[in-house]
């Protein structure tokens, strides 16, 4: 990885592609959290890009690659919605949407039909909805604090060093996203069992 980021810092674009690739997951379900929506997530990730190859020279390496991409992604992401004076809610597809922007789709196959496999990916199916209608009454903060932590599996440093607050903070932060999630989760729930009935 030093030597990808020191070719990178010279010049070597395949080296800096490389290095970015290697970030563009975690990176595109930030941009997802903050901003709700495949257009200007994908905007902000390709932005990102040409920001972070134009500082690369003076990466000081401070931080990991990793973490100094999702601050610049960050800052980004800030700036469309400043720029944009809306905020759109979560995507529906914030987590079934690969880079590129394509769905993901599942086709069962004949053995999990007969082992009754469908019946269950069913209810997975329903329960990852429910979790991303909760996800999307949440603010962008609440998201992306929730995404960077379970969804992009960051420990608390990493996310303190990319939210550029402390890690008392982080841990606050992640309490009350968690417990409003909480809330937007069950009434969620408690809505869709009324409606049943």
């Amino acid at each position: 990885m030093d030597d990808l980021i020191q070719r990178a810092r010279k010049g070597d674009d395949e080296a800096f592609a490389t290095l970015f690739e290697h970030s563009k997951q975690p990176l595109w379900r930030a941009a997802m959290a903050v901003l709700g929506n495949v257009d200007d997530a994908s905007d902000a990730l390709q932005e990102t890009a040409i920001k972070a190859w134009r500082a690369m020279p003076r990466f000081g390496g401070r931080s990991a690659v990793g973490t100094w991409f999702m601050r610049i992604l960050l800052r980004t992401c800030y700036d469309f919605r400043r720029t944009r004076k809306r905020e759109t809610p979560c995507a529906m597809g914030v987590f079934d949407i690969d880079v590129e922007g394509s769905d993901v789709s599942w086709e069962p196959s004949a053995g999990q039909m007969l082992a009754g496999g469908v019946a269950a990916r069913d209810l997975d199916r329903e329960e990852a909805l429910d979790v991303r209608d909760a996800l999307g009454r949440l603010t962008a903060d609440d998201r992306l604090v929730l995404v960077l932590f379970y969804v992009n599996d960051f420990p608390v440093r990493q996310i303190s060093q990319i939210m550029n607050v402390s890690e008392g903070a982080v841990r606050t932060r992640l309490s009350r996203a968690r417990d409003r999630f909480k809330v937007a989760y069950t009434d969620g729930s408690s809505e869709e069992a009324e409606v049943a009935r």
